[in-house]
């Protein structure tokens, strides 16, 4: 982390005080008469607030920072032209705070600890400093934060569509026996023990929906909110829930897993391309992995390859992997082509994932709109039933 010093000097008879980082502290010294230099207490750390710095703006300055390294420009020149071409203070403090840590052989990952961002990159950043690839790992960070910039976008994309049809849909509920089916309600009073059974339930159905509205809002939250907490409390229910979700649940685990699986090859491709070997690629990929129960596995991989095992017999072993898959490693690992092998298994799962997404998105409108159409028939039906019996015993 860059230090602060408050440093008080006397300049034409006057004593004055100025908060100072390293670099200006060494200007200071040579040309100020220094009575007293004080680094500043970090005591109140603690309630400094982290600075966030979100990915699309760290994707723009790797890149930036790439093609500078790509045109033999120095780390050190390199950050100085980001920094003197940048505005906004959080993003100048981080570049000052990676030019200080790269100067001085500090460790980065300390020093960027006051900054909210991606800890992957913060890993990376860190391998960057020990490693003599400096420019292809910087250039493998700029791959890595455009690739999960696009894997939030398919991961928006697929649930954005079905959760805007589930809100449409309950609003649609709401409405109806908050304000639609209260309207007829007196309608229905004189004839309560000749009504139809469809009238019937929707009568029971609107008579729960306005006496428990809010424990009907409240609960759903109050069951996410108590999840939530027990899976980052209880490590054995995060690891049941964890594989729940990635083996499991109905549908959607399928589409979990491929997703988990892109990442998890994205990673060793981006590490391979940058001229890492196999295996350290491969312990580097669960940086990008959440899920306890795909970590496990990778763990068990690990160890069979430390082992000696080889790679087809260790992803074998873990059985989540299916055939074509193992088939293409068994082929990659033989043939020494490990590195093109990967690319094209990160693209399976990619397209398995995108394919999955369209699916369901076709599969959910029309489901969707068949529950829109039963629920206004069975309204439709409860509501006008009793009123033309009415009709036709007025007759």
């Amino acid at each position: 982390m860059i230090k602060k010093y408050r440093v008080k000097y006397q300049e034409k008879g006057k004593i004055k005080v100025d908060i100072v980082d390293d670099d200006k502290l060494l200007f200071i010294k040579k040309s100020k008469n220094i009575l007293e230099i004080k680094e500043i207490n970090k005591i109140f750390n603690i309630f400094k607030k982290e600075i966030r710095i979100d990915n699309k703006k760290l994707a723009q300055l790797f890149y930036e920072l790439n093609l500078m390294l790509k045109s033999n420009i120095n780390i050190s020149d390199a950050l100085q032209i980001l920094i003197k071409n940048r505005k906004e203070k959080k993003i100048v403090e981080f570049l000052k705070t990676i030019n200080y840590a790269f100067s001085n052989s500090k460790p980065i990952k300390d020093e960027l600890k006051r900054f909210k961002i991606d800890d992957t990159v913060k890993s990376f950043l860190q391998i960057s400093q020990n490693s003599a690839n400096l420019d292809l790992n910087i250039e493998a960070i700029s791959t890595l934060l455009n690739e999960t910039k696009d894997i939030k976008k398919s991961f928006y994309k697929a649930i954005s569509y079905p959760i805007f049809l589930l809100i449409s849909f309950l609003i649609s509920i709401f409405i109806i026996f908050l304000f639609v089916v209260p309207n007829f309600k007196t309608i229905f009073a004189q004839s309560q023990n000749n009504l139809p059974i469809a009238t019937k339930i929707l009568l029971a159905m609107e008579d729960f929906f306005v006496n428990h509205t809010l424990f009907i809002i409240i609960i759903p939250f109050l069951v996410l909110f108590f999840i939530w907490i027990f899976y980052k409390m209880s490590k054995s229910f995060s690891s049941f829930l964890d594989k729940f979700l990635f083996k499991t649940l109905p549908v959607s685990s399928k589409i979990y897993q491929n997703f988990e699986f892109y990442k998890l090859f994205l990673m060793i491709d981006i590490m391979q391309k940058s001229k890492y070997e196999f295996h350290k690629a491969f312990e580097t990929s669960r940086l990008l992995v959440k899920n306890k129960y795909l970590l496990d596995k990778i763990q068990i991989i690990d160890n069979l390859l430390q082992n000696g095992k080889t790679i087809s017999y260790s992803f074998k072993n873990v059985d989540i992997f299916d055939d074509i898959v193992l088939n293409l490693l068994n082929t990659g690992e033989v043939s020494n082509s490990l590195e093109l092998t990967i690319y094209e298994v990160k693209k399976i799962y990619k397209n398995r994932f995108d394919d999955s997404i369209n699916f369901i998105i076709l599969l959910i409108q029309p489901i969707f709109l068949l529950l829109m159409a039963s629920l206004t028939l069975f309204i439709v039906l409860a509501i006008f039933t009793p009123i033309w019996d009415m009709g036709s015993m007025i007759r």
